[in-house]
């Protein structure tokens, strides 16, 4: 996995999406309890934000760590959700950019192909890991 630190943002976060969503089956992002005010009302805010595709929600795990964070104390919601072309278009409407999933939108979206992830970003912190060879394939653009 390569590590890289700039955002990908507006046509070229789209494509990145779209090439993402050719090569892997599923998606995730992470809500964390530590950031919350009220865990009740921005979980009531999360499902409203993804009403629209909650028919494509596969799980929603309470979690120590994920691929970017490994948390001490806390614990985080992390929603793993089908890849089609349904969750693709959320994806894009959502955000302009990779790092604009933070603040209001969940944040750290990660995709997998198979139980293998291949691109996890950290929006907080700036950067994301992306499998090499995909990297290639998207700025061969």
């Amino acid at each position: 996995m390569l590590c890289i630190y700039e955002d990908v943002k507006g046509k070229r976060y789209h494509q990145l999406i779209d090439l993402l969503a050719r090569q892997c089956d599923r998606f995730a992002f992470v809500e964390n309890r530590q950031l919350m005010d009220n865990d009740e009302d921005r979980l009531a805010y999360v499902e409203y934000l993804i009403a629209d595709i909650n028919v494509h929600l596969i799980e929603r795990k309470v979690q120590r760590e994920w691929e970017t964070t490994k948390l001490l104390k806390d614990t985080a919601y992390v929603y793993y959700f089908h890849l089609n072309n349904s969750t693709k278009a959320f994806l894009k409407d959502r955000s302009k950019s990779l790092f604009g999933w933070i603040t209001e939108l969940p944040e750290d979206l990660m995709f997998y192909k198979g139980d293998t992830c291949v691109l996890a970003a950290c929006s907080h912190e700036g950067f994301f890991m992306v499998d090499g060879s995909l990297w290639n394939s998207f700025n061969k653009r």
